[in-house]
């Protein structure tokens, strides 16, 4: 009588449903991690947008502004 209550045992997950499961896992983490990067960037670009354009600090002269001349000489 003692396998009338008993519940049958489970049979062992396929080893192909985990290494799908494994591969979703991994890319979803590694969508998550470039939406952060990208919101990141978007905050680092708001942040510092204004000082590439003018007032950049590859030119040694920056801050004399843009010198145009208009000619030859």
């Amino acid at each position: 009588m003692g396998g009338l209550f008993s519940s049958p045992k489970t049979p062992a997950p396929d080893p192909e449903l985990a290494a799908a499961q494994a591969r979703q896992e991994a890319r979803l983490s590694e969508e998550e991690r470039s939406k952060k990067e990208a919101i990141a960037a978007r905050q680092r670009a708001r942040q510092i947008g204004g000082q590439r354009m003018l007032l950049s600090s590859d030119r040694p002269d920056a801050q004399m502004g843009i010198e145009t001349k208009l000619g030859s000489s």
